[in-house]
């Protein structure tokens, strides 16, 4: 089969948390493809992701989305989006898995929620609900919205455990309490208790996961303020799924035990089946929807209002019973919250789902009204949001427009001023053209005088140029031959020079002589012979 798929928020992953709508459809998803089933997913434009699924912005965009793909069958997670799914000729089941009009009365949306419901109900072919609790609160509310039970109550499709990592008891006590904290929840008696048993022991914590909702959160408990961090007590806020189960399966035990409201009794938790799908046993009240099933499979405490101390004490001197209501937990999820259980009822729906025969109810027609009249009500405030933001505009436009006009009257009186002064203006420069006209003549002829004074003091410049090039060659000329006669005068004085020695040699050679002649037998000889 085809089957078109609906819902809010984003599909699980392992970096982010996780609302319980979305993963709600993302056991559906598993549950039909594992069946070989062809699973369209579409949702909210606000809830768009990377690689998510197509997105739609309305009702019209979503029926007509429904339309192009043309599935085999429809499956609503969001009771809100049903009406847009009706009249297309293919069966419609809508997931009641939450007693949102029990949820309504804690957050002031009662007459919303109420309009909402029927007219899901009104569009179904067929219903599921997360327990037989929860069926039962919602069969007298079928019949009146004109649904024949004697055909078709609708199907329990449980909460999906998941198959959780291996349970590891920590040596040091570790209280666990998880999910979002909603405004028919409120754990604060709980958790002081809880923290007073492990503060008298000296030991452990309790360890609280999970934060305010997105929306609808007026009235949520403000579990930091009522009861403050501590030694024994943490807030570790929304942490991704994966961390979660982690956590879970390695704390000693959980803490689910909520001051008593019908929401209470009826609704089934995510991060109940999560703790068994952990094998964590878990502390909760007798009270509760799950509470018959945990006690027939020894699988946790189920404690009366004044119970809580001695369960968790027992909790943590026990190894033994704490060890044996573990497996018991992780038991119990897989016979009765493990996927192909829980899920058994909508595939059986898939494969034989029929068009519920429909006929006109009093409370359907009134809710449509009801719907409608919201509707134009929506628009009505809508439209007067926008009247009043034109009106606030128009005002705005109006004192623009009466400061445009005082500006426009100090521009036209500047202009006045302007034209007077431009007059005044040119007038001056009419008398200084004449002026001027008088002064550019006489300097038109200075003009003239200076140019032909100019060209005969070029031409003599040009005649003194050329003496002076002439001058210079003959410098230069005169300059070298200056060096030649300084060259041979120098060489005359150096040949001067060497005479002069040669001279003072030759003297020297002939005194020499003379000497040497007078000290000779001949000199003796002929001064005899005179």
């Amino acid at each position: 089969m085809r089957v078109l798929l609906v819902f809010h928020g984003w599909l699980p992953r392992d970096d982010r948390p996780l609302s319980g709508g979305a993963l709600r459809a993302w056991h559906h998803l598993q549950a039909l493809q594992a069946a070989g089933h062809e699973v369209l997913l579409i949702t909210r434009d606000q809830d768009a992701a990377d690689g998510g699924p197509p997105v739609f912005a309305g009702p019209a965009q979503l029926r007509d989305y429904a339309r192009r793909v043309a599935p085999d069958r429809i499956l609503c997670v969001q009771p809100e989006e049903a009406p847009a799914l009706a009249g297309l000729g293919v069966p419609l089941c809508v997931d009641l898995y939450a007693p949102r009009l029990l949820e309504a009365a804690f957050d002031g949306t009662t007459a919303t929620e109420a309009t909402r419901t029927l007219r899901a109900i009104a569009a179904a072919d067929h219903l599921l609900f997360s327990n037989r609790r929860q069926r039962w609160m919602y069969l007298g509310l079928l019949a009146l919205a004109g649904v024949d039970l004697a055909k078709d109550s609708g199907d329990v499709v449980p909460l999906v455990a998941p198959d959780g990592p291996r349970r590891r008891i920590p040596s040091a006590p570790c209280v666990v309490m998880g999910g979002v904290a909603w405004p028919w929840q409120d754990p604060t008696d709980a958790l002081r208790r809880a923290v007073a048993v492990l503060e008298a022991r000296g030991e452990g914590k309790v360890v609280v996961y999970g934060g305010r909702p997105a929306i609808g959160d007026a009235r949520v408990v403000d579990l930091p303020a009522a009861v403050p961090p501590g030694p024994h007590l943490e807030y570790a806020g929304l942490v991704p799924r994966a961390e979660l189960l982690r956590a879970y399966a390695s704390a000693t035990v959980a803490l689910d035990l909520m001051a008593p409201n019908p929401e209470r009794e009826l609704a089934l938790a995510f991060r109940q089946v999560e703790y068994l799908g952990c094998g964590l046993p878990m502390i909760t009240g007798a009270y509760h929807t799950l509470a018959p099933a945990l006690d027939a499979a020894d699988a946790g405490w189920v404690v009366a209002p004044g119970g809580l101390e001695a369960a968790l004490t027992q909790a943590l001197d026990d190894r033994d019973a704490l060890r044996r209501r573990g497996r018991n937990a992780r038991a119990l999820a897989r016979a009765r919250f493990s996927l192909e259980v829980a899920e058994r009822p909508l595939l059986d729906w898939v494969e034989a789902a029929a068009l519920r025969e429909k006929h006109d109810a009093p409370l359907p027609s009134a809710a449509e009204l009801a719907a409608r009249l919201a509707e134009a009500r929506g628009a009505a405030d809508t439209d007067r949001a926008l009247r009043e933001t034109a009106e606030a505009e128009l005002a705005e436009k109006r004192a623009e427009v009466d400061d445009l006009n005082a500006r426009l009257r100090e521009l036209t009186a500047s202009v006045g001023r302007l034209s007077r002064a431009v007059d005044e203006v040119a007038a001056f420069r009419r008398e200084a053209v004449r002026v001027l006209g008088s002064q550019h003549a006489a300097a038109s002829e200075e003009a003239h005088a200076l140019a032909e004074a100019l060209a005969d003091t070029r031409a003599d410049l040009a005649k003194k140029d050329a003496e002076l090039r002439a001058a210079r060659r003959e410098t230069d000329r005169l300059q070298d031959a200056l060096t030649a006669a300084q060259d041979e005068a120098r060489y005359a004085g150096d040949r001067a020079v060497e005479l002069g020695r040669r001279e003072d040699r030759v003297r020297q050679e002939r005194d020499r002589l003379r000497e040497a002649l007078a000290r000779s037998p001949l000199a003796r000889w002929l001064g005899g012979r005179e």
